[in-house]
C-alpha cells in the first residue's frame, strides 16, 4: 500500500513537472539537453555564470530577486504575461539554457504575431540576439556601486542577421548556436533573445482593439521544438505619436560624419526608441566678403536634413514604421558657435573675445543669425522642433569672462532669433546664474549641481531646466562625466532619468554620447578611457568607463551584421520615456499630479545635487517594483478613460 502510494505521488510529480520547460528528472535525455525560460526586459542575465546582473542586493539596499529563471513577475514558469498601451513597445527576453557540455547547433527561434479572436496585430514581433561583452573592471569612481565584472548582454542584433535556416547551406557566416559561434563568451550556458512588440496606433485604434492577445515563441533544436505561450493585454488607451519629453543624446560630429544612408537608419532607430539624437555640427559652408557680406550655402544641409524637419523621413516613403510616424525631429541644434576656451573657432568666425564685439564683426554675426533664422523657419516648425542655440565654445565654462559672453550672446539671440532657445550646459553657481539668467532659456544642469531649491528659484525667472550627466554620485569626481550610460551600473538608471524628470517637473534630459567607440565596443566595454598625468597615481589619474556614451553599435564589425544595433540600455531608456507618457496621461486625465506623484515617489527618492554625493539610496533598485508601478498607473489610466 505504501509503495503504491509513493509510486502514484512520483508519477503525479513527473506529470506536473513535465509541463514546465526547465529539465526534470522525469524527462527523456534529449529533453534534458536544453530548456527554456523567460525574463523581464528590466534585468540582464550573465550568459556564462547565469547571474542576474541587476540583482543589486549585495551592493544596494534592496531585497534579493531570487531565481528568476524559474519564475518571475512576467513569467510564472509556463506563460509570459505582458501589458502595453497602443503606440507603445513592450518587451521580454527568451532564455535558452544548454544543460550539456556539447554545442547546440541549428537553433531556430520564431514567434507568431499576436492575435485576438483570430485577427493578428498588423505589426509582427521583432526578435534580437543579445550579444554580450565582458566587463573586466569597474567603471572608474564606481568601485562601490558597480554590479561587478562579468558578461553583460548589450548589443541587440536583429535575428534577420543570423543564419537560422541552414538546411541548404554548406558555408555559414553566423549560424545560431549555443555557445555563440561569433560572440566567444567564456563557458557560455545561456543564449538570450530579446523580443520587442510594437502595439500599432492606427486610425481610431482600428489596428489594436483593447483586450487580450496571445502568441507563442518557439525554439527548435535538432528536430525537437519547445515553446512558451505569451499573453498580451492591450490597454484601452494610446501613447501619443509625439515624443513629448524629447530626451536626447548629444554627440558632436557623430551623425554629420557618416554617409546619408547610415544617418537615416540611425535617425529612424532613435525615433523608434523615443530618444532624440543631437549633433551640433551641421554647419553649412559660410563665407564673408571683404565688404562683410555673408553668404551661406544650404544645398548639402537641406539635402540631408529637410526630410527630418518635415517628418517625411519617418514615413513609409523612407521605409519607416513605429512610434512618431510622420512626426519631425523633436530638436535641432543650430549651427552657431563662438571662439572657445580650447582655441576652437566660431560659426561664423568673428575672432577671439578681445575683438568679437567690434561693430563690423558683430554685423557679420547678426547677419548670419538673420539668414539662418529665415532659412530654418522656412523648413522647421518651432512648435514641433525645438530650435536650440548651443555655443560649444562656452560649454561648461566656470569663469566670469565666459559668463559675460553667455549673457551677451543670449540676449543677441533673443533679439534676432526669438524662436530659438539659448541653452547653457553645466553645473553653474549662484554667482554665475545671477549674471546669465536673463539671457538664457534653457539650463542643461549637470546633475551634481541640480539642487532643486536653486532650480526652482530660476524657474520663477523663466529659466527652463534640463537634467544632464550621471545618475549616481559615489564621489564628487563622478561629475567629471557628462553621460548617464554606464553598463555596469543598474539598468533602472536608464529609466530613472525620465522618472526623475517627472518628479522634479524638469523640461527634458540630455546625456552626452551616441556611439562613443561604437566599433570596438563589440569586443571592449571600455568605450571611454583617458589618463591624466597631472593627477598623480591614484584612482583619479585615469578614467575607464564601461559602455559610457554608447547607445548603439556599429554595422560591419561582426560578420553578417550590416545594420546599426541598439543597445539593451537604449531600450531601457525607451521604457523610461514611455513610462513618462503614462504619468503625463494620468495627470491630464485626473487634472492633478497627485496620484502619479504618489506612485513615482515610492520609487524615486531624492537624487542629484550636493546631498546625493556618497548616497546610493536615491531610488528603489528592485526592477520588479518599477514594472509593477507602471502596471498600476496603466490600470488607473484605463479606469479614468472609461469614466
Amino acid at each position: 500500500m505504501i509503495k503504491g502510494t509513493i509510486f502514484l505521488i512520483l508519477l503525479a510529480a513527473c506529470v506536473y513537472l513535465s509541463l514546465f520547460t526547465f529539465p526534470t528528472a522525469c524527462a527523456r535525455p534529449e529533453e534534458q539537453s536544453w530548456s527554456l525560460a523567460a525574463l523581464p526586459s528590466s534585468v540582464r542575465l550573465d550568459p556564462s555564470s547565469g547571474r542576474i546582473l541587476d540583482d543589486g542586493s549585495r551592493v544596494y539596499r534592496t531585497e534579493p530577486l531570487g531565481d528568476l529563471l524559474a519564475k518571475n513577475w512576467i513569467y510564472d514558469g509556463r506563460e509570459v504575461s505582458l501589458h502595453a498601451a497602443r503606440g507603445e513597445y513592450v518587451s521580454f527576453q527568451l532564455v535558452v539554457r544548454n544543460n550539456t557540455d556539447t554545442t547546440l547547433k541549428d537553433i531556430v527561434v520564431e514567434m507568431r504575431p499576436f492575435a485576438q479572436s483570430g485577427r493578428n496585430l498588423s505589426v509582427k514581433p521583432e526578435l534580437f540576439l543579445e550579444w554580450a561583452v565582458e566587463v573586466k573592471a569597474p567603471s572608474t569612481g564606481y568601485e562601490k556601486s558597480t554590479l561587478g565584472t562579468g558578461w553583460y548582454p548589450d548589443a541587440m542584433i536583429p535575428l534577420e542577421s543570423i543564419e537560422q535556416n541552414v538546411s541548404r547551406r554548406s558555408r555559414l557566416s553566423y549560424p545560431l548556436e549555443l555557445p555563440d559561434f561569433r560572440n566567444r563568451i567564456d563557458s557560455q550556458r545561456f543564449l538570450m533573445v530579446w523580443v520587442d512588440q510594437f502595439v500599432p496606433l492606427g486610425k481610431e485604434e482600428e489596428d489594436a482593439p483593447a483586450g487580450d492577445y496571445t502568441s507563442e515563441i518557439t525554439v527548435s533544436i535538432g528536430g525537437r521544438t519547445k515553446s512558451i505561450p505569451v499573453r498580451l493585454k492591450v490597454w484601452n488607451f494610446s501613447l501619443p505619436k509625439e515624443n513629448k519629453l524629447a530626451g536626447n543624446l548629444q554627440h558632436e560630429g557623430f551623425l554629420k560624419g557618416m554617409d546619408e544612408r547610415l544617418e537615416l537608419t540611425l535617425y529612424q532607430l532613435f525615433k523608434r526608441h523615443r530618444v532624440v539624437p543631437a549633433d551640433p555640427t551641421y554647419t553649412p559652408p559660410i563665407s564673408v566678403s571683404p565688404e562683410g557680406k555673408v553668404s551661406i550655402d544650404w544645398a548639402a544641409h537641406d539635402r540631408r536634413l529637410a526630410k527630418y524637419f518635415s517628418g517625411e523621413a519617418f514615413t513609409e516613403k523612407y521605409g519607416y514604421s513605429g512610434p512618431g510616424y510622420g512626426e519631425p525631429i523633436e530638436q535641432y541644434v543650430l549651427p552657431f558657435d563662438v571662439y572657445g576656451k580650447y582655441g576652437t573657432s566660431g560659426w561664423p568666425d568673428i575672432g577671439k573675445p578681445d575683438v568679437e564685439r567690434e561693430p563690423a564683426r558683430q554685423a557679420i554675426y547678426i547677419d548670419a543669425v538673420r539668414q539662418v533664422r529665415e532659412h530654418i523657419l522656412s523648413m522647421a516648425n518651432p512648435e514641433k522642433t525645438r530650435l536650440i542655440v548651443y555655443l560649444n565654445g562656452l560649454d561648461e565654462s566656470y569663469f566670469p569672462e565666459a559668463w559675460n559672453r553667455m549673457d551677451f550672446y543670449g540676449k543677441l539671440f533673443k533679439k534676432h532669433f526669438p524662436e530659438a532657445h539659448f541653452r547653457v550646459d553645466g553645473s553653474y553657481s549662484k554667482e554665475a546664474m545671477e549674471v546669465i539668467h536673463d539671457a538664457i532659456d534653457y539650463w542643461c544642469c549637470h546633475t551634481i549641481g541640480y539642487n532643486i531649491g536653486t532650480i526652482e528659484e530660476y524657474r520663477k525667472l523663466g529659466v527652463k531646466d534640463w537634467l544632464y550627466g550621471p545618475m549616481l554620485y559615489e564621489r564628487q569626481e563622478n561629475g567629471w562625466c557628462g553621460s548617464s550610460t554606464f553598463m555596469d551600473l543598474p539598468l533602472v538608471n536608464e529609466r530613472a532619468i525620465s522618472w526623475a524628470a517627472w518628479k522634479y517637473r524638469t523640461l527634458t534630459w540630455c546625456s552626452w554620447g551616441i556611439g562613443s567607440g561604437w566599433q570596438y565596443a563589440w569586443y571592449n566595454t571600455e568605450t571611454w578611457k583617458d589618463y591624466f598625468r597631472d593627477h598623480g597615481q591614484g584612482p583619479l589619474s585615469y578614467r575607464r568607463y564601461n559602455g559610457n556614451a554608447l547607445a548603439v553599435y556599429a554595422p560591419g564589425i561582426v560578420p553578417q551584421v550590416n545594420v546599426p544595433c541598439p543597445s539593451l540600455r537604449l531600450k531601457a531608456m525607451r521604457d523610461g520615456v514611455e513610462e513618462y507618457e503614462y504619468f503625463r496621461l494620468l495627470g491630464e486625465l485626473d487634472g492633478s499630479r497627485e496620484r502619479v506623484d504618489a506612485v513615482v515617489n515610492r520609487i524615486i527618492k531624492e537624487p542629484f545635487g550636493e546631498k546625493s554625493i556618497g548616497n546610493q539610496d536615491i531610488w528603489d533598485y528592485n526592477p520588479s517594483k518599477w514594472d509593477a508601478a507602471v502596471i498600476e498607473v496603466g490600470g488607473m489610466i484605463e479606469k479614468a478613460v472609461s469614466r
